[in-house]
């Protein structure tokens, strides 16, 4: 008889033609999409061998352009900068990759924090030489082909403008609403109130730009794994085109590194970077700045579309909450718990905004 989890994912693994599968288990989580570990035989190689097994939110699908996602992870894996995809579903819903075993003493998300871009002074050394690894991994993202698609700070900018516009008229004309939709329209009028300090990030960030070049852009330590005393990068789901300041900001963001090893990393990755002026050094504060607020909008959205989906109006017919009939937003359990956490991290993610204070 199959395990739950196993009678869970059977059909996943049937498409994906993994056969005589001896082990799955969940691996860490991220904030949106699930991740298993599967153990078992695969056509792509001769014996049984370690996958990851990713089933994609449909949260994170409304704002993911599937297909390039997979182009620009394939970019990464061509110089082994990612692992390699063995399958890919029709409909991009779920993926299968090679595994790469991590060291249990040693896990690079052991660094993730969250710092704004006020000076922090730290003497503290989680990780020896992480500053170099780091350094090697955003030299060889930068060094792949610009992709396809383009999403600079200003277009993202927009774009979130837009799409969190839209979601607050919907939520606003509900007649009664819960704690929940309060909450999202709170936190969304003070986003609103950081337009103007928006702005002028855009403008520091526009005089030090020189060229648009690959961007991996959610570069957290949970998305960067140690192989072999090398870095590779997971979850490509924004990359793109973007400004060179893009990942070095993700980076400085969300690492403990200590002032030594951060003074190094950005001295190094800006020194004679083709694709950035003289200014960028003194423009960094801003992109880590923008790395909050575009986290806050991300979170907005995902609260969003959970309260959407979990009212049952998650169809493509563009309706979405008005349906409910301006009378109530209950949602089932499961999605309101999800929608209340990515509102916490919202809240979280505002409060690291150095301009808000």
């Amino acid at each position: 008889m199959l395990s739950p989890l196993a009678d869970k994912l059977s059909a996943y693994l049937a498409q994906a033609q993994l056969s005589q599968v001896s082990l799955i288990a969940p691996l860490t989580q991220g904030l949106s999409n699930q991740n298993y570990y599967i153990r078992g035989l695969h056509p792509s190689k001769p014996h049984a061998a370690e996958w990851v097994l990713r089933v994609n939110s449909w949260a994170s699908s409304q704002i993911c352009d599937r297909q390039y996602e997979v182009l620009n992870w394939q970019l990464a894996s061509q110089i082994k900068l990612a692992p390699q995809l063995v399958y890919i579903s029709p409909d991009k819903q779920f993926y299968l990759s090679e595994f790469f075993a991590q060291n249990e003493q040693s896990c690079w998300s052991d660094l993730i924090t969250a710092n704004s871009s006020h000076p922090i002074t730290t003497m503290q050394v989680k990780w020896p030489s992480a500053e170099y690894k780091l350094l090697d991994l955003l030299n060889g993202l930068r060094q792949l082909p610009a992709p396809d698609n383009v999403m600079g700070f200003d277009e993202q900018w927009q774009v979130y403008q837009h799409r969190l516009g839209q979601m607050q008229q919907q939520l606003s004309a509900l007649e009664i609403k819960s704690h929940t939709v309060e909450t999202w329209l709170g936190l969304h009028r003070q986003l609103s109130a950081l337009s103007l300090q928006v702005d002028d990030m855009l403008a520091t960030l526009a005089d030090c730009l020189v060229n648009l070049q690959f961007s991996h852009r959610d570069l957290n330590p949970y998305n960067i794994l140690v192989v072999e005393d090398k870095l590779k990068c997971i979850d490509f789901e924004y990359a793109c085109s973007s400004h060179p300041l893009c990942d070095l900001a993700s980076v400085i963001a969300s690492h403990s590194l200590s002032s030594e090893q951060r003074r190094w990393l950005i001295k190094n990755y800006l020194s004679e970077h083709p694709n950035l002026n003289s200014k960028a050094s003194n423009a960094l504060p801003a992109a880590v700045d923008l790395y909050w607020v575009f986290a806050v909008c991300w979170a907005l959205q995902m609260a969003f579309d959970c309260l959407k989906r979990g009212s049952g109006y998650d169809s493509d017919d563009g309706c979405g909450l008005e349906k409910l009939g301006l009378k109530h937003t209950e949602i089932n359990e499961e999605d309101s718990l999800l929608c209340d956490d990515y509102l916490t991290y919202a809240n979280q993610y505002r409060n690291l905004i150095a301009s808000y204070s």
